[in-house]
Formats: C-alpha cells, structure tokens, sequence
C-alpha cells in the first residue's frame, strides 16, 4: 500500500470541500460505516426529483431504479470486500430507469486510507453520462433503420414487377369478365390482396424515408375525426374512444396520408393490448416547448409544437419492451408483421417530430407525438385519383421499353385495347436500333435496364427528336440517382406498381400536352 497516495477523512478541510462543490462531477464520501461525511451538489441539478440520500450514490441507483429487484442490503458490504480486498478503485457504468427517462452514470469507488494505511471510508466520483447514452441510443435506432431501409429499397425493384403483373391483369379480367359474378369475387380477392402488398412495400419504404410524401398544411384533428368512425369499427364494441381536441387551433405542416397511417397503427396495437376491452384516449393539444422541455426530447428544439396524445387501459409493457417497440420487425404478436410502430417512428421523424412513449406493465400505454407547427396556412390542393377511365379509341404510337417480359406484356396489351400502336424493346441496344428506323408519339421507358439506364436512352431520344415526349417508369424508389436527375430534369415518372387507369391517364396527358 502506497500510503503516500491515501486521503484520510480528517484532511477534509474547508478549501477541498469548496473544490468538490464546484467540480463537474458528483463527489460522495463515506466512513466504513456507511455514514455519508460529505456529498457535492450537482446531484441536485442532475435529479431535482429526488431527495439526497445519506448513502453512496450507487446505493441509491439500486433503490431508484424502476427496473431493478428489491434492494439488496448486502450491497455495500459487497462493495467493501470488494473495494478493500485488493485495495483498488473499482469503475462501473449504471443505466437504469427513474420516471420514466434512463440514466448512465460512471461511478468509480476509490478505498480511503488513514496515514497509518487503515481503511477510513469510501470516496465516490460519479460523472453523468446520461446525454451521451441516449445519443448513442439515437445512433444505433438510426442505424437499423438505415439498414432496413437499405433492404426495403433493395427489394422494391423486383417486388413492385410481380405487383404490377398480378394487379395489372387482375383489372383486365374485372373489366373484361365484369358480368361473371363468382369470377368478379375472385378477381376483386386477388386484386385487393396484390393492393395489401403494394401497401407492405410502402411501408417498408415510408420508415425507411425512401417514400415521396404529399404535404400540406392542417389541423391534426380533422384527420382523428374523419377516421373516428372507421377506428371504431375497428376497436369493436368492447372498446372506447374519447377524443379530445379542443385545445388544439394550430396547424401543422404534413403528409395527410401518413398522419392517418399513426393513428391506425396506434389503434391497432392498442386493440391487441386490450384483449378484454378497454378504454382509448385521444387528446391533441398546442405546447410550447423550452430549451429545459427538450432535454428530454433531444430531436426537439424549442418552439411550438402540436402534442397528440394517444392512451390506452391496456396490458402495457416491461421497460425493455418499451426499449424496442420501434425496432424494424420487433413484435410480441404471434402474427404481427412488426412494422407498426416502427413506420409510426419513421413518420414522425420524418416529420422533424419526437415521439415518447409511457408505459408500465398493467397500466397501460400512452404515447406522445410532438410535431412542429406551421404558421403559413396555405395549402396544397390534392389531386383527384379517382379520375373516371378514359374509354376513347386513339391512334398514337409508343415504345415500350422494359427488360420484364411481364410487365411489358400488361402494359402493352393494356395500351392496345385503347387503340395505341405499340412496340415493345427489352434493352437500351434494341431501343436504340428501332428508333433509327422509326420515330414514335411517345417512349415509356423503364429506368434500370439491362445494358445502361433509361434516362441516358431518353436523353439520346431527346436528342434525335426534339419534340419526343418520354415517360420513365419503375419500382425502384426516388432515392435512385437516375430517378432523382430524371424528375430533376422535368420527365414524367410512373411508380410501379401503377394501376392501368394510371398509366392509360399519364400517357394521354402526355400526349395531348406534346
């Protein structure tokens, strides 16, 4: 023992007090028999819910946490064998759970010595770690949402091809075979379980922030009473819904599609939590958040927000439940897809939203969504989607270019029922070879392709003629490069899977602009 190196408790004089007051980090002393001599303040400022306990620190993380057992008496005792038994300063990390919020401290516990060399007490130095916790927590969540959306956006390409085949022919027989009634039934099940995966995919993609949104500006409100009725058909009789929006008159600025997608995914998971009927509460109201407010909320700035509230009776969850709610695919259902709550997370922080979740076990769950107000109300029209089908005979020419024979298939018999002369090219070469010899009305063109891309073809049909009208087309997703220049650069752009109605309107809107 290097008694030179030792702090005896009775050379705690007036100056080192005065030197831990004002220190960064906590600063706890004990005797052996666990009698605190001496404790800083920033404890204070770090937890002004608690009182100071008498005890180390660590001591009293075992008996705040929310989380833990039932505190262990022989924990100090433990601690001093420990401390004392090789006469070194032992380092830990605790994370735990107080009201709600999580905590990281690193606390090192150090053996004091008198000059003699005999154990005198304890001296505790704690450094709060909590900020760079919950940062590092944001990372990793970034993360694995990166990844997902890497495997949505991965997918989506081949996937949205199998969509658009089985929902394309589905809606030529509907119309073809509309007078079979038991064929319509078929049909109708076939295209509204092609829909359900298109809406899969979407979601897939929402989360992953790889999916184009339609903004404008409104009152949250109106979205929570237009699907009203809807949630409650939903919840069954065995469940209530109380709305409360009187306290909302700000606006915000959003994709409306989206916004409904929150409160029907909340719905659904507060049904599964309510096995036996419960109650759901919906408040939405206006707050103005401080600097001090957003501590707890680290994707906020101060500012004025909307704060939807949505609680249920249900079964609530365990903290470590909680912990991953929002994970891609993370589910306690026996038949839950897992992306819920986590395309709820993903709109809301595609939002520049926060989103914070309360719940404990028996006591259900209440989940609070902070989204930033707007003050400008101008508002962005909605386009008609529903527009009635063109059933005119016309006369143009198009190309067709697209490496998936089915795909070129559908839209090239769909196109010919309308009168349309079709040609079809697998790839950029045998494009490039038919417009030597003939020039076409328009050029529906698939963006990857198997020998080049279709917005350099569209460039070089630009080029030899002039006044070509061009579509681009395809399943990937706009955070392709080629797709992002292509609308960069004003071409026309069909999403697959697209509906025939769609592809039928966008040519002859095309065209009648030429």
């Amino acid at each position: 023992m290097d008694n030179d190196k030792s702090i005896d408790l009775a050379s705690l004089d007036l100056d080192h007090q005065m030197m831990f007051d004002h220190a960064p980090f906590g600063v706890r002393i004990c005797n052996m028999e666990m009698k605190l001599i001496y404790r800083n303040e920033i404890f204070i400022h770090w937890l002004p819910e608690i009182v100071p306990g008498d005890s180390l620190f660590v001591v009293e993380i075992s008996r705040m946490d929310e989380e833990s057992a039932e505190f262990d008496e022989n924990h100090q005792n433990r601690l001093l064998q420990s401390l004392f038994k090789e006469g070194k300063s032992v380092n830990s990390v605790y994370t735990f759970s107080f009201l709600k919020r999580y905590f990281q401290f690193n606390v090192t516990h150090i053996p004091l010595y008198d000059r003699l060399g005999i154990e005198t007490g304890i001296l505790e130095i704690t450094e709060n770690r909590s900020e760079h916790y919950h940062l590092s927590q944001s990372i990793v969540h970034s993360k694995r949402f990166e990844n997902v959306g890497r495997l949505a956006s991965g997918i989506a390409h081949d996937f949205n091809n199998i969509l658009q085949v089985i929902i394309g022919h589905a809606e030529i027989m509907m119309k073809a075979f509309g007078d079979n009634e038991h064929l319509m039934k078929s049909l109708d099940i076939i295209l509204t379980s092609g829909r359900k995966a298109s809406a899969l995919t979407r979601q897939l993609l929402s989360f992953s922030r790889k999916q184009e949104s339609d903004y404008s500006v409104f009152h949250p409100g109106k979205v929570i009473q237009s699907l009203h009725k809807l949630l409650l058909r939903m919840m069954g009789e065995d469940i209530r819904m109380k709305l409360d929006l009187d306290e909302n008159n700000w606006k915000i600025c959003a994709d409306e599609s989206q916004i409904e997608q929150v409160f029907l995914n909340l719905a659904v998971n507060a049904r599964e939590a309510m096995p036996l009927g419960g109650r759901i509460d919906v408040k939405i109201s206006d707050v103005e958040l401080t600097t001090d407010d957003c501590q707890n909320l680290s994707a906020l700035t101060a500012g004025k927000y909307v704060l939807i509230s949505f609680a249920d009776t249900g079964q609530g969850m365990d903290q470590s439940t909680v912990e991953h709610i929002f994970d891609p695919f993370f589910t306690t259902k026996y038949k839950g897809s897992g992306l819920g709550l986590s395309t709820v997370y993903s709109v809301v922080r595609q939002h520049q939203g926060a989103i914070v979740v309360q719940s404990k076990q028996g006591a259900g769950t209440t989940f609070n969504i902070y989204l930033p107000i707007v003050e400008d109300d101008s508002q962005t029209p909605y386009g008609d989607d529903e527009k009635v089908e063109d059933e005119r005979v016309f006369s143009e020419s198009i190309l067709i270019v697209e490496d998936d024979s089915m795909v070129c298939e559908l839209a090239s018999q769909a196109l010919a029922m309308h009168g349309y002369q079709v040609d079809t090219a697998e790839d950029v070469a045998t494009a490039l070879a038919m417009i030597e010899q003939y020039k076409y009305d328009l050029y529906l063109v698939d963006v990857i392709l198997p020998d080049g891309n279709g917005l350099e073809l569209a460039e070089v049909i630009r080029e030899r003629h002039p006044h070509a009208e061009v579509i681009l087309s395809s399943g990937y997703t706009e955070d392709k490069p080629q797709i992002k220049t292509a609308l960069e650069r004003g071409y026309e752009f069909l999403h697959k899977p697209y509906a025939l109605n769609t592809l039928l309107r966008l040519c002859r809107e095309v065209l009648e602009k030429a």
